[in-house]
């Protein structure tokens, strides 16, 4: 139905006594314009710097949970390369309020605000 917006408006501006009268204003919402949250979970090997550049683009987007395998870089490319790696993904983490966590020493999972990581004792069998 398509609704001038003149009409639309004045629909709003009427008074209508919501004690003793039935009357109700329906908006019709297309689907369309129903958002879709996708989280996606992807796995990244950081080798250098400069390959942190797309896992940074996706700590941004806010809906990416990112494995991130540090191990090559730590061996390539020295603790100094390292640091400033994780420094710079913990600051897009932090812009973004995403949280970031050290798996182990080879890989960190960054995750979007709304997942919550918690720590806690790894069960392993006896």
């Amino acid at each position: 139905m398509d609704l001038p917006i003149d009409k639309f408006l004045n629909v709003f501006k009427r008074k209508v006594d919501l004690e003793d009268s039935n009357e109700y204003v329906e908006l019709e919402v297309e689907q369309k314009d129903k958002p879709t949250t996708k989280l996606f979970v992807k796995y990244y090997t950081v080798n250098k710097f400069e390959d942190s550049a797309s896992v940074l683009n996706d700590i941004r987007s806010g809906y990416t949970l990112s494995f991130v395998r540090v191990k090559d870089l730590r061996e390539k490319g020295g603790i100094d390369e390292l640091k400033r790696t994780i420094s710079k993904l913990k600051k897009s983490a932090d812009a973004a309020e995403a949280q970031i966590v050290g798996i182990d020493e080879d890989y960190v999972l960054i995750v979007p605000n709304f997942v919550k990581v918690e720590k806690g004792n790894v069960l392993t069998n006896a």
